[in-house]
């Protein structure tokens, strides 16, 4: 069976479509735009978590400015921005934000090069 087909997508027109796992065929626009929107859901939900802004700085303009720093680089399991793409359950970023600071980019780089 072909996994990729061109389809009409009542909101692209027509465009390739995948063979999704529960064997329905899915628009391939529709389905990254899915996951981009689940990765800025993700990130909205644990920067509210800790504060909405910067935990140095107050800094709160622009939610993609803002970062996840481990406090103990030791227990840090796995990079949040990396990792928000994957199918991740949000509990499991939740436990990792717990060993984070909140800050922007400003204040993160200051951080990494023993500035501040």
């Amino acid at each position: 069976m072909n996994k990729r087909e061109i389809r009409n997508c009542k909101k692209h027109g027509n465009y390739e479509h995948v063979l999704e796992k529960n064997g329905y065929f899915r628009c391939k626009r529709c389905r990254n735009d899915a996951v981009i929107q689940r990765r800025k859901d993700v990130k909205r939900q644990l920067v509210d978590m800790l504060g909405g802004k910067c935990q140095r700085c107050g800094y709160n303009k622009c939610i993609e400015a803002l970062d996840f720093h481990h406090r103990n680089p030791e227990e840090k399991s796995f990079s949040i921005s990396q990792q928000a793409q994957s199918t991740f359950a949000i509990a499991k970023f939740i436990e990792e934000v717990k060993k984070c600071e909140l800050v922007c980019a400003n204040c993160h780089r200051e951080i990494e090069n023993n500035i501040i």
